[in-house]
């Protein structure tokens, strides 16, 4: 699965590729992407196909009751008698229960009657649930106590899972009701389920499948980013892969898989990760787009970066080292005014480089759209959902991908451009071919290597004569053509791996290495100066180039590179006046 889709990946983000494919095989490639999704997605459906006895606060016929206890002091025989005196009142899924401080709410469970001997497994599906108790009836009139949430260490859970579960065996005949004790940091609308075992297993199954394949993800996309960085030279990998590490552990934990495998021996940062690591993702977030667009940004854009990242920063010491409640209600805002920062900045970058702030951009959509509404959620404004409790780990398996593909555009880019600089200090950009600092050291290197062979290397000096008299018939534009046409004449009778390079004065010098008779030169010379006088496509109708050619020989005779140039310089001239030679060897 992880090939396939770094195959995809490739693909998408690769525009030979693209280029080349018909608008059929674009269908098929996106086929193949959404199918990858519908099989991710596939757990997720499947959970939700093996469905619990209620997806509700209530039970199946509608008779659960809630009552609050403001003081959290209460015992289980105190509330048995409040719910015996009519203080309930009718549990409603939807209802934001005044949960925070001390207060605790108590929900009387009229479990569905049964036949036979059956194995409950009754769930409070919100991973973040402080402290969650269930009161069963016991053999003796007495009651069986169990305890979950993230105020207990994760391997001392009744049933280790992703969130609060009590796993029990119900009885025929039970009249005694069952009794679910919530108390929570914050408001929050509490649902349970109540599965019988195997359907439990079965969804648990699929969800940790599920979460399991998101880690792949992260893991792969991660190795990528190290390999990117090291492979580009490009810092910008190193800090999108800190951000999808932060991010993808932030998610685990508010999924709950953190806390069962990562650290279930630590209750007291099983309850605090859920608000650290998600605001240090954002923080981490803020410090990946200003290394995005620091070299193309305006100074204020990545100040307001930087700024955004230190409140991250110091929200999530404050969540560290003095507690929730004081700061719960600033995360919210914090949340709301990051991404509009994102946004601003990949809507910019969008804007200024389309190619890859597409890709940006669409990643920031995707984090948006699904972290919205947990963030409504902490805000007391929609009701908890499906959407509320993953929405923002959907949005971010999303996000990973595509802003993968925008860092591999942008760093072949940028190193196309670091290539084309780099080639600009070695190449003519006329002629293509090499420069003059190029040619000087050429040189050096070939009167270096012939004082240990005295028969290797030849040194061609080659001018157009007639180039005036083009630029006088035709203009300059015809007369640079003329010079690129005379480079493709030399590049076309040379070796590969001999140099060919302009001099500054607009002459061409080729450089052999290697063992050379007189004879093969002067052929060499004799075919560079017919394909001169050959017509050419390029060049109007009539137009031919009269090339001089002089040739420095074994051994060379001129003590050093610019006694030697001079030399072949004074040949060229002599040549260039004497409209009936061509090519002269030079002692």
């Amino acid at each position: 699965m992880h090939l396939f889709l770094h195959r995809l990946i490739l693909a998408f983000s690769c525009p030979e590729l693209r280029s080349g494919m018909t608008g059929r095989s674009r269908a098929v490639l996106w086929l193949l992407l959404a199918s990858v999704l519908l099989m991710l997605a596939g757990p997720l459906q499947a959970s939700h196909a093996s469905a619990p006895i209620a997806w509700q606060a209530m039970g199946p016929h509608g008779n659960g009751l809630v009552l609050i206890d403001a003081t959290g002091q209460q015992t289980i025989d105190q509330i048995e008698q409040r719910f015996a005196r009519g203080e309930a009142s009718v549990a409603q899924p939807d209802r934001i229960m005044p949960t925070g401080g001390a207060a605790s709410m108590w929900y009387q469970l009229s479990l569905p009657a049964v036949t036979i001997s059956t194995s409950r497994v009754l769930a409070v599906p919100h991973p973040g649930m402080n402290r969650v108790e269930l009161y069963r009836p016991g053999e003796a009139g007495d009651w069986h106590a169990e305890y979950s949430g993230d105020s207990i260490a994760v391997n001392r859970w009744p049933l280790r899972h992703l969130n609060p579960a009590f796993e029990f065996v119900q009885q025929p005949g039970e009249v005694r009701p069952t009794y679910l004790r919530v108390q929570h940091s914050h408001p929050i609308n509490v649902r349970w389920t109540l599965w019988n075992t195997r359907d439990f297993q079965e969804a648990s199954k699929h969800w940790h499948l599920l979460l399991g394949a998101y880690m792949g993800l992260v893991a792969l996309v991660m190795l990528l980013c190290v390999v990117n960085a090291w492979t580009w030279r490009d810092s910008i990998h190193s800090w999108y892969a800190a951000y999808v590490a932060v991010l993808a552990v932030g998610q685990l934990s508010l999924t709950g898989l953190a806390g069962e495998y990562f650290w279930p021996h630590n209750p007291w940062w099983n309850d605090v990760a859920s608000n650290v690591l998600p605001i240090a993702g954002a923080a981490m977030g803020h410090l990946f787009m200003r290394e995005l667009v620091v070299e193309r940004g305006d100074r204020w854009a990545t100040r307001l970066m930087l700024a955004m990242a230190a409140v991250g920063g110091v929200l999530a010491l404050c969540f560290i080292f003095i507690g929730r409640d004081p700061f719960f209600a600033i995360t919210g805002p914090y949340y709301i005014a990051s991404f509009g920062v994102y946004l601003g900045v990949a809507l910019w970058y969008a804007w200024r480089i389309p190619r890859v702030g597409l890709w940006i951009l669409a990643g920031i959509l995707a984090v948006l759209a699904g972290s919205v509404f947990p963030i409504l959620r902490n805000m007391q404004l929609v009701p908890m959902s499906f959407w509320t409790q993953y929405g923002a780990q959907i949005g971010a398996a999303v996000e990973i991908p595509l802003l993968l593909i925008a860092l591999y555009l942008r760093s072949r880019e940028r190193r196309d451009n670091q290539l084309r600089v780099g080639a600009l200090s070695r190449v003519d950009p006329l002629t293509g071919t090499a420069n003059h600092r190029v040619m000087l050291d050429r040189l050096e290197h070939l009167l270096r290597h012939q004082q240990r062979d005295p028969d290797t290397g030849v040194v061609l000096r080659v001018r157009i004569a007639n180039i005036q008299e083009i630029r006088a018939d035709y203009g300059l534009q015809v007369a640079q053509t003329a010079l690129v046409h005379a480079a493709a004449c030399i590049t076309h009778v040379i070796r590969e791996g001999d140099t060919v390079a302009r001099h500054r004065d607009g002459d061409f010098v080729v450089i052999f290495g290697g063992h050379f008779k007189r004879d093969h030169v002067s052929e060499i010379g004799q075919r560079l100066i017919a394909r001169g006088l050959a017509p050419s496509d390029i060049l109007p109708p009539g137009a031919v180039l009269q090339l001089k050619v002089a040739v420095a020989a074994k051994p060379f005779q001129a003590q050093g590179v610019a006694a030697l140039l001079q030399t072949l310089e004074a040949a060229v001239s002599e040549l260039a006046a004497r409209p009936g030679k061509a090519l002269r060897f030079v002692a």
